[in-house]
């Protein structure tokens, strides 16, 4: 058996960090579209999940056992190939893998909030009644607030599982930091020299959301305990 010898060629990484610089942009604006449109409809699909209204609470059960069911990896193809194909709605490769980190991440984040505002005392309920407040006006000044901040880690996991699954989207050939990555493995023919350098560029963004979001939670825990 005969071992291929590998020629490192680190010289490469100096020309490809221009495309890199724009495949990183576009992973943190793919990153953060979704994370906004998650939580949003995350929120919608716990509070359907917690509506009286069996008819809501069904829907919203099935939506989350549904997109919690299968891979990132299918929805993208699903979306990009399979919607296209079956109704001619033609989404670019960007829009369809918001759309797929959307759906998949909105059910977990629907989890989330569901057990955040299960944990919030009932009589914080009767406390905003008490002074007055609507049931919106009471959800959104005293419930959801504390709700949040017991979900805020839970959330900010959920926000790291969207950063580390945008790279699967390069299937689809998007422009984000994997798909640039491996278009210039490609054409250098480096691909222990590119894929160890991307890695550093996701750990690194992994690590500094993960020292922010610790500084955050430890504000928002001072602030409970005043």
């Amino acid at each position: 058996m005969s071992i291929v010898a590998y020629t490192f060629q680190w010289e490469v990484i100096r020309p490809a960090l221009g495309e890199l610089w724009h495949g990183l942009r576009v992973t943190l604006e793919l990153s953060a579209i979704s994370l906004v449109l998650s939580l949003a409809l995350g929120l919608v699909v716990a509070l359907c999940r917690m509506s009286p209204l069996r008819v809501l609470r069904g829907v919203a059960y099935v939506y989350i056992q549904v997109f919690r069911a299968l891979s990132l990896y299918i929805y993208v193809l699903w979306i990009y190939f399979g919607i296209a194909g079956a109704v001619g709605i033609n989404l670019s490769p960007l829009t369809a893998g918001i759309v797929a980190l959307t759906v998949l991440n909105s059910a977990y984040m629907a989890e989330i909030y569901r057990s955040a505002l299960g944990a919030v005392d009932p009589g914080q309920r009767e406390a905003a009644a008490s002074l007055g407040f609507g049931r919106v006006r009471g959800f959104t000044t005293v419930v959801f607030p504390q709700a949040f901040r017991i979900a805020f880690p839970s959330l900010v996991n959920q926000f790291v599982d969207i950063v580390k699954d945008s790279s699967i989207v390069a299937i689809i050939g998007t422009t984000d930091l994997f798909g640039v990555t491996n278009r210039l493995v490609s054409y250098y023919r480096a691909p222990f020299e590119l894929y160890t350098l991307v890695a550093a560029f996701y750990m690194t963004i992994i690590l500094m959301l993960s020292a922010h979001a610790a500084l955050v939670e430890r504000r928002l825990q001072r602030h409970i305990l005043r």
